[in-house]
Protein backbone atom coordinates (compact mmCIF):
# COMPACT_ATOMS: atom_id res chain seq x y z
CA UNK A 1 0.00 0.00 0.00
CA UNK A 2 1.02 3.02 -1.08
CA UNK A 3 1.80 6.29 1.00
CA UNK A 4 -1.27 7.93 -1.27
CA UNK A 5 -3.67 5.03 -0.11
CA UNK A 6 -2.90 4.87 2.84
CA UNK A 7 -3.25 8.76 3.39
CA UNK A 8 -7.01 7.86 1.84
CA UNK A 9 -7.55 4.96 3.89
CA UNK A 10 -6.63 7.47 6.74
CA UNK A 11 -8.55 10.08 5.67
CA UNK A 12 -11.22 7.90 5.17
CA UNK A 13 -11.25 6.32 8.20
CA UNK A 14 -10.93 9.43 10.18
CA UNK A 15 -13.91 10.90 8.00
CA UNK A 16 -15.64 7.92 9.32
CA UNK A 17 -15.04 8.50 12.86
CA UNK A 18 -15.81 12.07 12.56
CA UNK A 19 -19.34 10.94 10.85
CA UNK A 20 -19.75 8.33 13.74
CA UNK A 21 -18.51 11.39 16.48
CA UNK A 22 -21.20 13.40 14.36
CA UNK A 23 -24.37 10.75 14.57
CA UNK A 24 -23.53 10.09 18.11
CA UNK A 25 -23.75 14.02 18.96
CA UNK A 26 -26.57 14.92 17.07
CA UNK A 27 -28.23 11.42 19.08
CA UNK A 28 -27.06 12.88 22.12
CA UNK A 29 -28.43 16.20 21.06
CA UNK A 30 -31.87 14.80 19.94
CA UNK A 31 -32.14 12.56 23.18
CA UNK A 32 -31.02 15.76 25.00
CA UNK A 33 -33.73 17.84 23.44
CA UNK A 34 -36.71 15.08 23.93
CA UNK A 35 -35.21 14.92 27.63
CA UNK A 36 -35.83 18.49 28.01
CA UNK A 37 -39.28 18.58 25.76
CA UNK A 38 -40.40 16.02 28.56
CA UNK A 39 -39.46 17.89 31.43
CA UNK A 40 -40.52 21.29 30.01
CA UNK A 41 -44.32 19.56 29.58
CA UNK A 42 -43.86 17.97 33.32
CA UNK A 43 -42.90 21.43 34.47
CA UNK A 44 -45.36 23.12 32.88
CA UNK A 45 -48.31 20.47 33.66
CA UNK A 46 -47.19 20.73 37.25
CA UNK A 47 -47.32 24.81 37.33
CA UNK A 48 -50.57 24.34 35.47
CA UNK A 49 -51.79 22.21 38.52
CA UNK A 50 -49.99 24.51 40.91
CA UNK A 51 -51.86 27.64 39.07
CA UNK A 52 -55.19 25.73 39.19
CA UNK A 53 -54.85 25.18 42.75
CA UNK A 54 -53.98 28.50 44.28
CA UNK A 55 -56.91 29.59 41.80
CA UNK A 56 -58.93 27.43 43.66
CA UNK A 57 -57.74 28.36 46.87
CA UNK A 58 -57.98 32.60 46.04
CA UNK A 59 -61.70 31.31 44.49
CA UNK A 60 -62.71 29.91 47.86
CA UNK A 61 -61.02 33.03 50.29
CA UNK A 62 -62.89 35.15 48.16
CA UNK A 63 -65.98 33.38 47.96
CA UNK A 64 -65.86 32.80 51.80
CA UNK A 65 -64.97 36.52 52.60
CA UNK A 66 -67.83 37.82 50.07
CA UNK A 67 -70.04 35.32 51.66
CA UNK A 68 -68.99 37.33 55.30
CA UNK A 69 -69.43 40.53 54.65
CA UNK A 70 -73.01 39.72 52.42
CA UNK A 71 -73.78 38.29 56.29
CA UNK A 72 -72.42 40.56 58.23
CA UNK A 73 -74.55 43.36 55.70
CA UNK A 74 -77.69 41.35 55.84
CA UNK A 75 -77.18 41.46 59.78
CA UNK A 76 -76.53 45.08 60.26
CA UNK A 77 -80.10 45.56 58.08
CA UNK A 78 -81.90 43.12 59.72
CA UNK A 79 -79.98 44.75 63.25
CA UNK A 80 -81.59 48.18 61.38
CA UNK A 81 -84.45 46.78 60.49
CA UNK A 82 -85.54 45.45 64.34
CA UNK A 83 -85.06 48.60 65.85
CA UNK A 84 -87.27 50.31 62.99
CA UNK A 85 -90.35 47.61 62.97
CA UNK A 86 -90.13 48.10 67.67
CA UNK A 87 -90.14 51.93 66.52
CA UNK A 88 -93.19 51.70 64.45
CA UNK A 89 -94.42 49.48 67.03
CA UNK A 90 -93.95 51.62 69.39
CA UNK A 91 -95.86 54.44 67.54
CA UNK A 92 -98.67 52.25 67.12
CA UNK A 93 -99.49 51.28 70.62
CA UNK A 94 -101.70 54.19 71.00
CA UNK A 95 -103.80 52.64 68.60
CA UNK A 96 -104.24 49.26 70.34
CA UNK A 97 -106.34 50.70 73.18
CA UNK A 98 -108.60 53.18 70.65
CA UNK A 99 -111.15 50.35 70.77
CA UNK A 100 -112.59 50.02 74.48
CA UNK A 101 -110.01 52.38 76.01
CA UNK A 102 -111.91 51.90 79.41
CA UNK A 103 -112.03 48.16 79.18
CA UNK A 104 -107.89 47.91 78.24
CA UNK A 105 -107.78 50.34 81.23
CA UNK A 106 -109.67 48.47 83.84
CA UNK A 107 -107.81 45.03 83.10
CA UNK A 108 -104.59 46.83 83.55
CA UNK A 109 -105.20 48.29 86.45
CA UNK A 110 -106.70 44.85 88.07
CA UNK A 111 -103.29 43.16 87.49
CA UNK A 112 -101.90 46.05 89.65
CA UNK A 113 -101.54 44.83 93.55
CA UNK A 114 -103.60 46.74 95.80
CA UNK A 115 -101.43 49.62 97.67
CA UNK A 116 -101.58 53.02 98.24
CA UNK A 117 -99.20 54.22 94.88
CA UNK A 118 -97.78 57.94 95.39
CA UNK A 119 -97.21 58.18 91.57
CA UNK A 120 -98.79 56.89 88.83
CA UNK A 121 -97.86 57.77 84.76
CA UNK A 122 -100.35 57.14 82.27
CA UNK A 123 -101.10 57.97 78.37
CA UNK A 124 -102.56 61.46 77.79
CA UNK A 125 -105.69 59.62 76.70
CA UNK A 126 -106.09 57.62 80.37
CA UNK A 127 -105.23 61.30 82.75
CA UNK A 128 -108.95 61.37 83.62
CA UNK A 129 -109.14 57.65 84.08
CA UNK A 130 -105.98 57.57 86.34
CA UNK A 131 -107.38 60.85 88.08
CA UNK A 132 -110.29 58.46 88.75
CA UNK A 133 -108.86 55.33 89.73
CA UNK A 134 -105.75 57.21 91.99
CA UNK A 135 -107.35 60.05 93.47
CA UNK A 136 -103.80 60.42 95.76
CA UNK A 137 -101.01 59.62 93.34
CA UNK A 138 -99.43 62.18 91.70
CA UNK A 139 -99.80 62.05 87.60
CA UNK A 140 -97.91 62.35 84.60
CA UNK A 141 -98.93 61.81 81.52
CA UNK A 142 -96.46 59.92 78.58
CA UNK A 143 -97.57 59.61 75.34
CA UNK A 144 -94.46 56.57 74.65
CA UNK A 145 -96.41 54.33 76.87
CA UNK A 146 -99.26 53.98 74.37
CA UNK A 147 -101.96 52.77 77.18
CA UNK A 148 -101.47 51.67 80.46
CA UNK A 149 -99.82 52.91 83.45
CA UNK A 150 -96.68 52.72 85.35
CA UNK A 151 -97.14 53.33 89.01
CA UNK A 152 -94.45 54.00 91.75
CA UNK A 153 -94.68 53.47 95.86
CA UNK A 154 -94.23 56.57 97.99
CA UNK A 155 -90.52 55.32 98.41
CA UNK A 156 -89.89 54.23 94.85
CA UNK A 157 -88.81 51.04 96.17
CA UNK A 158 -91.53 49.43 94.00
CA UNK A 159 -92.63 50.26 91.00
CA UNK A 160 -95.06 48.42 88.18
CA UNK A 161 -94.90 48.72 84.57
CA UNK A 162 -98.06 47.85 82.90
CA UNK A 163 -97.92 50.02 79.88
CA UNK A 164 -98.58 48.49 76.56
CA UNK A 165 -94.99 49.56 75.65
CA UNK A 166 -93.68 47.43 78.45
CA UNK A 167 -95.65 44.62 77.27
CA UNK A 168 -94.70 45.42 73.57
CA UNK A 169 -91.00 44.92 75.19
CA UNK A 170 -91.66 41.66 76.62
CA UNK A 171 -93.29 40.00 73.62
CA UNK A 172 -90.97 41.76 71.19
CA UNK A 173 -88.31 38.21 72.04
CA UNK A 174 -90.86 36.33 70.66
CA UNK A 175 -92.47 38.32 67.77
CA UNK A 176 -89.55 39.59 66.45
CA UNK A 177 -88.14 36.25 64.84
CA UNK A 178 -91.88 35.80 63.53
CA UNK A 179 -91.63 38.98 61.79
CA UNK A 180 -88.13 38.59 60.72
CA UNK A 181 -89.18 34.98 59.11
CA UNK A 182 -91.91 36.58 57.26
CA UNK A 183 -89.71 39.53 55.96
CA UNK A 184 -87.27 37.46 54.80
CA UNK A 185 -89.91 34.76 53.16
CA UNK A 186 -90.93 37.97 51.15
CA UNK A 187 -87.23 39.29 50.41
CA UNK A 188 -86.09 35.44 49.31
CA UNK A 189 -89.58 34.64 47.74
CA UNK A 190 -88.21 35.04 43.84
Amino acid sequence: MGESALKDALQQEGQESIRAFWREAEEAVRTRREQIAEERAQQQKEADRTLQAEIATLHNTLLFAAKTRARACRLQAEATLEKRLLSLADTLLADLGEGDRAALWKSLCAEIPEQPWAEVRVHPQDAVRARQTFPSAAQETDPSLGGGLIVRSKDSRIGVDNSLRCRLRRAWPDLLPKLMKELRALVDDP
